[in-house]
């Protein structure tokens, strides 16, 4: 009984000397519990500016696309927020397939007969008796009211909430980031053809809705004026902005930016009548919807100050230096 009892204390007191060195050991604390996984890191973006000269195209205009050439501003408060202002000034129109097919003269919109004399050709043309039926607007109408972007702008809050390290080829390896933006979007419109005039002004005719003399012509009415209104919506249009891109780090202090932009805007492109309720027909609010006016872009930005900071590790308040 007393040999049990003894080889009982014992293994008691090698069970409580193998726990005390674990007991100990989690009682203490790392100096590096609670700090980032990832120490001097490289901080890109943080309390730098970055000015981005691009090109552009446009990706979703109806009748006419646009080459662009802009530039961005921004300036990050952090690695993953900050605010951009951006421009882009179009400089290259090319007419969309639908805008080439109503122009077409084998089966685009009817183009009437020219009326007048030889010398005297201002006046407006006059439907064919096989187009009489067609509740198409002639084409000289259509290219009065058609109109298109000139530049598009805004003012975004900026999100950033992926980055990390690209590796190529398995022998190249840089930075990169993305990012989603949103803010306020600026566009501008003016006519395609600025030099096309609708019959209403060709003719003189009076076209405020609602007065005993609309599309009055002599003692008639005007038929290709009052059933095919034209009023080019022109001008500066206010929508929201909003999009996304990537960074693809050359250096430091340049990145490649690849960026699709997209401003909403409530405009009538066509400038025509496409409600049936008016009667007679007008052109006004009701006619215009919300349209999408999506830019891809390619640049290259440069970041000041040029040389990137990093992080510095702190433990206790102090900096501790690392490798």
């Amino acid at each position: 009984m007393h040999r049990i009892r003894s080889l009982t204390v014992l293994a008691a007191s090698l069970v409580a000397i193998s726990l005390l060195p674990d007991v100990a050991h989690a009682k203490r604390k790392s100096p590096l519990e609670g700090k980032p996984v990832v120490v001097r890191k490289l901080e890109l973006r943080k309390l730098r500016f970055g000015i981005t000269p691009f090109v552009g195209m446009s990706l979703s205009q109806t009748f006419v696309h646009k080459g662009y050439v802009g530039g961005k501003l921004h300036f990050d408060f952090t690695d993953w927020i900050g605010i951009q202002a951006k421009f882009a000034y179009g400089v290259i129109n090319r007419d969309a397939k639908l805008l080439k097919a109503l122009n077409d003269e084998s089966g685009g919109l009817p183009r009437g007969i020219p009326t007048g004399t030889p010398e005297n050709q201002s006046l407006a043309p006059v439907r064919t008796l096989a187009d009489f039926n067609s509740p198409a607007p002639l084409l000289h109408d259509f290219q009065s009211g058609l109109t298109r972007n000139n530049w598009l702008a805004s003012f975004d809050v900026v999100f950033k909430p992926f980055s990390g390290k690209l590796g190529l080829f398995s022998g190249i390896f840089t930075e990169y980031d993305m990012y989603l933006f949103a803010g306020l979007g600026l566009a501008n419109f003016g006519r395609h053809y600025p030099n096309a005039r609708s019959t209403s002004d060709l003719l003189g005719l009076d076209t405020a809705n609602g007065s005993p003399t609309y599309c009055r012509d002599g003692d008639s009415t005007n038929r290709e004026c009052y059933l095919h209104p034209v009023k080019p919506d022109t001008g500066l249009k206010v929508g929201p902005s909003f999009g996304g891109g990537v960074n693809i780090f050359l250096a430091d202090f340049a990145s490649l930016n690849l960026d699709v932009h997209d401003i909403m805007t409530y405009n009538n492109a066509a400038g025509l009548n496409s409600t049936t309720t008016d009667v007679p027909p007008k052109v006004d609010r009701q006619d215009a919807n919300w349209n999408h006016n999506v830019m891809f872009s390619l640049g290259v930005t440069f970041y000041l100050p040029p040389k990137a900071k990093r992080s510095v590790l702190k433990v206790g308040g102090k900096a501790v230096k690392t490798q």
